[in-house]
């Protein structure tokens, strides 16, 4: 009996709650931006946490850290509004490298047992040659908060509260293909939003790299993200997590 037998994988189709978290505002767009928008569509509650300010992203040296983070914020609710995301959570973290994987996770376990989704994600913090450690910190924070927010005496930040399942976005190991046709235009829309990271030129080199990687994954014709989703008991001791 193979271990998908023995603890089947979860279906991030059925999904009714998601919460979603990206270390900076726009990468979730980049990672899951189409997922996001289908699952709202279907009528899952999405949430939207942004762990850090996004205050590094930009090359103008002439703007203050904070004067990019409100810029990066306005956007990041703009385009939170195309891909149908209703609620924004920004728990303004210092970007650049900052940020603690401790300090995040005990966000990630409160937040999880306020919302008590069925799925959470986040970049995969396994991606190989990944250099950004924000990437990398939320990754295993949010990893660590689904392991842990059932456990009652692992934080006092709420109720305890057992998720189905984790799906892990911007992944080299991807185990779930979502059809995502329907919400492929509303991606774009949603990363144009972000104006101080994207001009035209970069907007539309994303769109050719993100469309024919979408068309790559599938011979059926459809385009798709493709995601690591794990159910809780693969993220410990489990040496077949990797292939599944």
């Amino acid at each position: 009996m193979s271990i998908t037998e023995l603890v089947p994988l979860p279906d991030l189709s059925r999904a009714r709650r998601v919460l979603c978290f990206q270390p900076h505002p726009d990468d979730a767009e980049i990672g899951v931006g189409a997922t996001l928008c289908v699952l709202s569509k279907r009528g899952a509650q999405v949430i939207l946490v942004t762990v850090t300010d996004g205050g590094m992203g930009t090359f103008d040296a002439s703007l203050e850290p904070t004067e990019v983070a409100m810029i990066r914020e306005r956007e990041q609710r703009k385009s939170a509004a195309v891909l149908g995301i209703e609620e924004v959570v920004n728990l303004g973290a210092p970007d650049g490298g900052q940020i603690s994987e401790p300090v995040v996770r005990e966000e990630v376990i409160t937040l999880i047992r306020k919302y008590r989704p069925d799925f959470v994600m986040a970049p995969d913090p396994w991606l190989p040659y990944e250099a950004h450690p924000d990437h990398r910190t939320v990754g295993l924070a949010v990893a660590a908060g689904v392991l842990f927010s059932p456990y009652p005496h692992i934080s006092s930040g709420g109720e305890p509260h057992q998720v189905q399942g984790v799906a892990f976005y911007l992944t080299a190991h991807p185990n779930t293909f979502m059809d995502v046709s329907e919400g492929w235009r509303a991606k774009f829309e949603a990363l144009a939003a972000h104006r101080s990271q994207f001009d035209e030129a970069t907007l539309s080199l994303l769109e050719h790299y993100l469309t024919a990687r979408a068309r790559a994954w599938t011979k059926e014709g459809f385009l798709t993200e493709a995601l690591k989703v794990l159910s809780p008991i693969h993220l410990h001791v489990n040496v077949d997590a990797v292939n599944l």
